[in-house]
C-alpha cells in the first residue's frame, strides 16, 4: 500500500465529487500545509492540480510536481502563463491560491451531468470564486484563507480536517497501488552466470502481478528457474507463510510453475526472442487452508485481496445475495464504519463484479451496499476481513480447467475443478458452471495421464473416467496438480495431530511439493483407509466456525527468536532432528537437545523447538542432510532463527514443554495413517554427520515381549479425544521389573501397533481392551 495517494484518484475511486464539508476540511488543511513551507523563493509551488495534492492514510498532506502528461492549463494562473522569469515569493502564493480554487471548483463538480448544476452554498461559492480572480491582486492570500475556514469550521462545528482525509484516503487497496512506481528486481549475478564469462544477453524481463495488483520487474535470464524468482518475491515482499503461494502464468487458465521449471519453457516464443518482450506472471495462493483462523494475519490479507480481485473479475460464482454482503464486508475492511451522510463515498463496480451490476440497476445495488455496510458497524478491519474470509463459497480453493469427454459428446461445455479434496467436474450452462460429479480422494484409485488423455479410476467399481485436454502438458499438469493437492490436504488433516503447534506444521507440505518430479505420468494410491476429518466438500453454506481458542494459544505460546552464536570447534552448536525419507514429508528441522557446555547452552536464550533458518538460509522444507551440510559449512558466526515455545507455557494439560515438542516430533516421524497417494521418486542416498552433529531421528522397531503375571509391564497414555483428535497411544512409563523394563528396548514412545493390529486412531479405552486380549 502506497504512503499518499492523489486527489484525483480519490475522487477517480469514489466516483463523484465532494460534498461541501469535504471541500472545506480539504481547503483548510492544504492551507495549513502551504504556509508550513519554509518561506525561501524557490520552495513555495506555483500550480497545484488533481493529480499534485496528495493525501496519507494518517490524514496529512503533501504535493508533488505536475505530471508532464498531465493537462494542467486550466489549474495555471493567468499571470503565470504570461511570464517568463521566476515568480516572487508574494507572486507564487498568489498563484498557487488561483490553482487550489480551480482544484476545488474542479472536486464538486467532479462527474456531474452537464446540466445539473453544482451544489453549493454562497459562501463558499463566494470564496473559490476571490480565490480564481484573473487579476492577482483581486484574491485572497493564504492567511485569509486560513482565517475564513478556521472561522467557517468553528461556526458549523466540522471534525478536524486529518480525520476527514484519512476518510478521503481509502477504498480498495487495487485502485492505491496504481500510482507506485514498479519495483525492479535483479537475480544475483551467481544465479544467473552459470558458466564464468557468459554474456547477459539472454537476460529478460518478468513481470509479476501480486495479489494487491501491485506490480514487479523481475530482471532475470532466459534460463532461470521458477524458484528463484519466487525467491526473490517473497524475500522483498517479507512474506512469513510463503508456501501457500506459487507463482502462475495464464493460457486460458492459469498454471503454476514448478520451481525446477525454467522460465523458458513456459513463456511464449515472443519473450525467448524479444529481450524487450515482457512475460506476466501472477502470484497467487496455491494452497488453500480450511480454516483461515490459523493463517498469519499478513497471509490472510493476502488471501483477502485475491478473493477480491477474483470475485470482481467473475472467476468465482457467487449468489448476488452473498457478493452483496461479502462486498458490505469489504467496504467495513476498506473505508471503517458507514458514512451516510456521502451516499456516494464508493464505487459500487469495485465492491460487485459486472454479472451483479448487470442485473440490478445501479442505485439499488448501491442501497444494497449501503446497508450491508451499516450492518457491519464498530467491526474492525481485521475483523471484517477474516469474516470475508469465512464465507467460504462452494469453488473456494478449486482450479478450473477446460476438457472434453472422451467419446462421449456433450452439449455444454466441460470444466475440471481440482482442489484439496478431490476433482470436481463441472457443465457449463447458460454461462454458469454447475457440479455433475465428484471425485473424492477416499473413492479413487489411480489418476494417470496418457498423451492428451486425463484418467480417473474409482476405487469401488474401478470404472474409469477419461477426459482429453487441449495438449498432453496439460493432462500431466492436472495430475500433479492433483498429487500436490491430495498430499496437502492430507498433511493438513494429520496437522491436527498437535493443534497446539499448528503453525510450525505447515512447513511440512512445501518440502512434499519440491520433491514433485515434473515427469509424473500417473498417482497411484495406497489401500489405506483415509482419515474421516478430510471427507468434507466444498460447502454450500456460508459461514464456517472459527477457532479463535487455537489462535490464540499460538499466539501466546511460540515465540519466534534470532540468536547469534560463536561456534566452538569442540562442542558445536546444537542436536538437531530431521527426516529425509522417501515416501513421507520433510516435517522441518527441530532442535531436540542442547549440548551441554556448548554455545547454545551458554547462551541460554535457546530451547527445544523448530530451526527456522541458519546463517541466513532457509531450512523450510530442508532434509535432515540438508540442514547438516548447511551447518557444516557454516562460518565461525551462525544466525539461528528458532520458533519455540514460550517460558511460561503449558502445551497439555500436566506435560511440559519437552515432553510436547517430544511427542509431536514422534507423531510427525511416524507414517500417518489415511488414503496416502505415493509418488514415486528416485530414492536418495543418506549422507554421513561428522561427530559434531548427534542424529536423533525417532526408528520403529518390533519388540516380542512374554507377559510376565499377565501383563506386559507398560502404563500408556493418549489416544483420540476431542481436543486431539488422532493423537497416538503413547507408552507413558515402564512398570519396575516389568516385561518391558527386563527387556531393556523399550522408552517412553509412541506404540504403532500390537500384534498386528494398528493402534492409530485408537482411543485410550480401545487401546487399553486391546492390550488385554494379547496372547500371552
Amino acid at each position: 500500500m502506497g504512503t499518499f495517494v492523489t486527489l484525483a484518484e480519490v475522487l477517480e475511486a469514489r466516483g463523484s465529487p465532494l460534498e461541501e464539508d469535504e471541500v472545506w476540511c480539504l481547503l483548510l488543511a492544504t492551507t495549513e500545509a502551504l504556509l508550513d513551507i519554509p518561506k525561501k523563493p524557490g520552495n513555495i509551488c506555483s500550480v497545484l492540480s488533481p493529480g499534485s495534492v496528495l493525501l496519507s492514510a494518517n490524514g496529512s498532506l503533501a504535493f508533488k510536481s505536475c505530471a508532464r502528461y498531465e493537462d494542467v492549463a486550466s489549474f495555471t494562473a493567468p499571470e503565470l502563463q504570461q511570464s517568463h522569469s521566476a515568480p516572487s515569493r508574494a507572486a507564487a502564493e498568489k498563484m498557487v491560491v488561483y490553482s487550489l480554487g480551480m482544484t476545488l471548483y474542479w472536486c464538486v463538480d467532479y462527474h456531474l451531468p452537464q446540466n445539473q448544476p453544482v451544489q453549493m452554498s454562497p459562501e463558499l461559492e463566494s470564496l473559490l470564486l476571490s480565490m480564481c480572480e484573473d487579476v492577482a491582486v483581486r484574491r485572497a492570500d493564504l492567511l485569509t484563507l486560513l482565517e475564513t475556514c478556521e472561522l467557517h469550521h468553528k461556526t458549523s462545528m466540522l471534525p478536524p480536517a486529518e480525520r476527514l482525509i484519512k476518510q478521503l484516503d481509502v477504498g480498495p487497496e487495487f485502485t492505491r497501488v496504481l500510482d507506485e512506481p514498479t519495483a525492479v528486481l535483479e537475480l544475483p549475478a551467481s544465479i544467473l552466470q552459470s558458466k564464468k564469462g557468459k554474456s547477459l544477453s539472454t537476460l529478460r524481463e518478468l513481470s509479476v502481478v501480486m495479489p494487491n495488483g501491485q506490480t514487479i520487474m523481475v530482471k532475470c535470464e532466459m534460463k532461470s528457474r521458477g524458484g528463484d524468482v519466487f525467491d526473490m518475491i517473497v524475500a522483498h515482499s517479507n512474506l512469513v507463510e510463503h508456501f501457500y503461494f506459487g507463482l502462475a502464468y495464464i493460457d486460458n487458465e492459469f498454471f503454476f510453475v514448478e520451481n525446477d521449471t525454467k522460465i523458458c519453457k513456459v513463456a511464449p516464443d515472443g519473450w525467448k526472442k524479444v529481450p524487450t518482450t515482457t512475460f506476466v506472471l501472477f502470484f497467487r495462493i496455491k494452497f488453500f487452508v480450511n480454516d483461515i483462523s490459523l493463517l498469519h494475519k499478513q497471509t490472510r490479507h493476502q488471501y483477502y485481496l485475491q478473493f477480491r480481485r477474483d470475485l470482481l473479475e467473475d472467476r468465482l460464482s457467487c449468489h448476488e445475495e452473498t457478493a452483496l454482503y461479502l462486498g458490505g464486508l469489504a467496504l467495513q475492511t476498506e473505508y471503517g464504519d458507514c458514512m451516510p451522510e456521502g451516499r456516494n463515498y464508493f464505487r459500487p463496480d469495485q465492491y460487485v463484479s459486472k454479472s451483479v451490476m448487470e442485473k440490478r440497476a445501479l442505485p439499488y445495488v448501491q442501497a444494497e451496499l449501503m446497508r450491508h455496510h451499516a450492518n457491519n458497524a464498530q467491526m474492525l478491519a481485521d475483523e471484517s476481513e477474516l469474516e470475508f474470509l469465512k464465507q467460504q463459497l462452494p469453488e473456494y480453493g478449486v482450479f478450473f480447467h477446460r476438457v472434453m469427454r472422451d467419446k462421449k459428446p456433450s452439449d455444454s461445455e466441460i470444466i475440471l475443478g481440482v482442489c484439496a479434496k478431490g476433482v470436481i467436474v463441472y457443465e457449463v450452462k447458460d454461462g454458469c458452471r454447475f457440479t455433475a460429479q465428484n471425485f473424492f480422494w477416499r473413492e479413487t484409485t489411480t489418476i494417470s495421464s496418457n498423451k492428451r488423455k486425463f484418467v480417473i479410476e474409482c476405487r469401488g467399481s474401478k470404472k474409469k473416467y477419461t477426459f482429453v485436454t487441449d495438449r498432453s502438458k496439460i493432462a500431466q499438469y492436472l495430475c500433479n496438480l492433483c498429487s500436490c493437492q491430495h498430499k496437502f490436504n492430507n498433511e493438513m488433516n494429520s496437522r491436527q495431530l498437535s493443534h497446539s503447534l499448528v503453525s510450525d506444521n505447515i512447513v511440512q507440505y512445501a518440502a512434499a511439493c519440491r520433491a514433485q518430479s515434473s515427469q509424473l505420468k500417473s498417482i497411484s494410491c495406497s489401500e489405506t483407509p483415509q482419515d474421516t476429518s478430510g471427507q468434507t466438500t466444498p460447502r454450500e453454506e456460508s459461514l464456517t466456525k472459527l477457532c479463535d481458542d487455537i489462535t490464540a494459544r499460538i499466539e501466546s505460546e511460540r515465540e519466534v527468536i534470532c540468536v547469534t552464536l560463536k561456534k566452538d570447534p569442540k562442542l558445536g552448536l546444537i542436536v538437531i532432528v530431521g527426516e529425509d525419507t522417501v515416501g513421507r514429508y520433510d516435517l522441518g528441522i527441530f532442535i531436540a537437545s542442547i549440548v551441554p557446555g556448548g554455545p547454545a547452552d551458554k547462551d541460554g536464550r535457546i530451547k527445544a523447538g523448530r530451526l527456522i533458518s541458519l546463517d541466513h538460509v532457509s531450512l523450510e522444507g530442508a532434509t535432515f542432510n540438508e540442514a547438516a551440510e548447511v551447518m557444516q559449512n557454516s562460518p565461525e558466526e551462525v544466525q539461528l532463527i528458532i520458533s519455540q515455545p514460550k517460558d511460561s507455557q503449558s502445551l497439555t494439560d500436566g506435560r511440559s514443554a519437552n515432553d510436547s515438542l517430544e511427542e509431536f516430533v514422534s507423531a510427525m516421524m511416524t507414517p500417518k495413517t489415511g488414503h496416502r497417494l505415493h509418488v514415486p521418486q528416485e530414492a536418495r542416498d543418506s549422507c554421513s554427520l561428522s561427530a559434531s552433529l548427534n542424529s536423533m531421528r525417532p526408528e520403529e522397531i518390533a519388540v516380542q515381549l512374554k507377559k510376565i503375571s499377565g501383563n506386559l509391564g507398560i502404563s500408556i497414555s493418549g489416544g483420540v479425544n476431542p481436543s486431539l483428535p488422532h493423537g497416538g497411544i503413547y507408552i507413558k512409563s515402564l512398570v519396575p521389573g516389568g516385561a518391558a523394563e527386563r527387556d531393556g528396548r523399550l522408552h517412553p514412545d509412541r506404540l504403532l501397533d500390537v500384534d498386528g493390529v494398528n493402534f492409530s486412531g485408537f482411543t485410550y479405552q480401545q487401546a487399553v481392551e486391546s492390550l488385554s486380549r494379547t496372547d500371552e
